[in-house]
């Protein structure tokens, strides 16, 4: 069983909600390690035995990540980081501010040799399978090289989670055509199809529902959006259609349909998941929603604990020298 350092600061609601889901995990056989205000965590941990380093500041939303990671010497994420980099944890999760996380993680493990930019990497329910989106918003200019970059780590995270060969790799764009895009998709579309990558083309957005590739390649800015709109979506679907169960289906029969969609339901929760992973830096980093609930908080450190068992960073050490 793998070691998962927690940010325990991290999150709309922390740290209640990031213990209670600390706690859930390790009653499902994770060994976690808790990083942020001692004091306060303690009250929330009652009589449950979980170890606890104490880096009591915090890196909200709204601080300069780069300022702060300056001023903010024993900010929580900094602590957790710090346990990977120290070979006492396999992960790290946090719920807190991606910016803040994003530049820890680099300052404290690095990147990959030879990594310009690293990405978030969200995974995504389809019809046929799941699918992997980034960036999903670490970084929101970047270049072509970074678009490659982008296509190679993605292309070995679905060999690693999906237990796929040649996974497909698609570039998100505004038309299947060669010539769509800006400057920026037409040279990343040359780079992607002259390299060693299983790049089958343009991709549009509504090809996420019918799974055409295992993994979507667009810069942060575009990423995020489309993340966070099909996160809405889902929402609003569910909801519509709630209520129109509700109002039109004869009540005897509503729980009976209402278990039978439980698992669409489920698949659309980002509960469920809750974690998305930052590639590029030496160390398995996931990143979850700040509005994470403690079952997220369990959901994500059991996605972390998965990935760490499967030697997930260990696969990453040549992808990108190999383009």
């Amino acid at each position: 069983m793998s070691t998962i350092a927690v940010d325990a600061m991290g999150g709309d609601s922390a740290p209640q909600e990031v213990v209670k889901g600390a706690i859930l995990a390790k009653e499902q056989g994770v060994d976690v390690i808790l990083s942020g205000d001692k004091t306060l965590i303690e009250t929330y941990l009652d009589d449950v035995n979980i170890p606890i380093i104490d880096y009591p500041e915090v890196i909200s939303m709204t601080d300069n990540p780069a300022r702060a990671l300056r001023t903010k010497k024993n900010a929580s994420i900094l602590g957790a980081l710090q346990l990977v980099k120290e070979n006492k944890a396999d992960g790290v999760f946090s719920a807190g501010a991606t910016g803040g996380t994003l530049v820890g993680s680099i300052s404290v493990l690095g990147k990959i040799k030879g990594v310009l930019r690293p990405a978030i990497a969200a995974v995504l329910p389809g019809l046929e399978g799941d699918t992997i989106l980034l960036d999903a918003g670490s970084s929101l200019d970047v270049k072509p090289k970074v678009l490659l970059q982008y296509g190679a780590m993605g292309s070995k995270l679905a060999e690693i989670i999906f237990e796929i060969d040649n996974p497909k790799i698609g570039l998100l764009n505004n038309g299947e055509e060669e010539s769509k895009g800006r400057d920026l998709e037409q040279s990343a579309y040359k780079l992607l199809k002259s390299s060693n990558l299983n790049f089958i083309g343009n991709i549009e957005g509504r090809d996420f529902a019918n799974s055409k590739a295992d993994v979507f390649v667009t810069d942060g800015f575009t990423g995020n959006v489309v993340l966070k709109t099909m996160e809405g979506t889902a929402k609003l679907q569910q909801k519509l259609l709630s209520e129109a169960l509700k109002e039109n289906l004869f009540k005897p029969f509503l729980l009976t349909v209402k278990k039978a969609m439980e698992p669409a339901k489920d698949k659309l929760n980002p509960d469920k998941t809750n974690a998305s992973y930052l590639l590029g830096v030496k160390g398995l980093v996931t990143i979850g929603h700040g509005s994470s609930s403690a079952e997220a908080v369990k959901n994500a450190i059991l996605y972390t604990n998965q990935s760490a068992q499967k030697g997930f960073i260990n696969n990453f050490s040549n992808t990108i020298s190999e383009l």
